[in-house]
C-alpha cells in the first residue's frame, strides 16, 4: 500500500509539475509560485486538522499511536507551513515589492508556523512521555484555532493579497488541482512514515531499557 501510494504520488507531482512548465504557464511568469503557495497553504491547514483529530484521539484512550500521529503531523505541518510563508514572502516581494506586511492573512499564517515551532519545542523540553503527550495533545487541539482564522482572514477580511486567483486556460486549473492532490498524498505519506519511525523508536528505547 506504501509503495503504491509513493508512486502516486510522484506520478501526480511530476505530471502536475510538467503541465504547469508548459501548458499551464501563468503570465507573467512570476505568478508561477502559486502552485507551491497554495497547494503547501491547504497541506498545512489539513496537518493541524489531522494534529487536532490525533490529540483528541490521545486524549480519550491513552494510545500512544494517536500521539505518534501528532508529532508527525506537526512536523510535516511546519516544513507545509515554511513553504507556504516562504512562497508568500517571495510572490509578495515580485508583486507588490515588499517581502511581508502585518495584514491578517499574513499574520495568521506565520502564526500557523510559530505553533509548529512552539508545538516541537514542547515535545523536545518535556522529558516525562506521559505528561508531555498530554500537554502537547491539548496545545495541538487548542492550535487548532487558528485554521479557520486563516481561512476567514483569506476569504473574508479586505486585505493587499488577493482573497482569489483566477486563470486564463484549464490546464492552469487542472495543474493546480493536481498539484494539491499531489501534495496531499505527499503529506500523507510524509506523516505515515514520520508514525512509522517513531513507534519504531519507542519499540527500541522499552528493548533497551528491559
Amino acid at each position: 500500500m506504501r509503495r503504491i501510494l509513493i508512486l502516486l504520488t510522484l506520478v501526480l507531482l511530476l505530471l502536475a509539475m510538467w503541465i504547469a512548465l508548459t501548458a499551464g504557464q501563468v503570465a507573467p511568469i512570476k505568478r508561477n509560485i502559486i502552485y507551491a503557495h497554495i497547494p503547501s497553504a491547504i497541506c498545512a491547514l489539513l496537518c493541524f486538522v489531522v494534529l487536532f483529530v490525533a490529540g483528541f484521539g490521545y486524549l480519550r484512550t491513552g494510545k500512544p499511536g494517536w500521539d505518534y500521529v501528532a508529532a508527525a503531523s506537526a512536523e510535516v505541518g511546519l516544513v507545509f507551513a515554511t513553504v507556504l510563508n516562504a512562497t508568500g514572502s517571495i510572490f509578495s516581494r515580485a508583486e507588490w515589492n515588499i517581502w511581508w506586511t502585518p495584514s491578517p492573512r499574513l499574520i495568521s499564517s506565520a502564526v500557523l508556523w510559530f505553533l509548529c515551532v512552539v508545538y516541537l519545542i514542547l515535545r523536545a523540553s518535556i522529558q516525562s512521555y506521559h505528561r508531555r503527550a498530554r500537554i502537547c495533545a491539548v496545545f495541538g487541539i487548542i492550535a487548532v484555532i487558528d485554521v479557520p482564522l486563516v481561512i476567514i482572514s483569506a476569504r473574508f477580511i479586505p486585505d493587499i493579497h488577493r482573497a482569489n486567483f483566477s486563470f486564463d486556460s484549464v490546464w492552469q486549473g487542472t495543474s493546480l488541482g493536481l498539484l494539491v492532490l499531489a501534495n496531499f498524498f505527499l503529506a500523507a505519506l510524509l506523516i505515515w512514515l514520520k508514525t512509522d519511525i517513531l513507534q519504531s523508536k519507542a519499540l527500541l528505547e522499552n528493548e533497551l531499557n528491559y
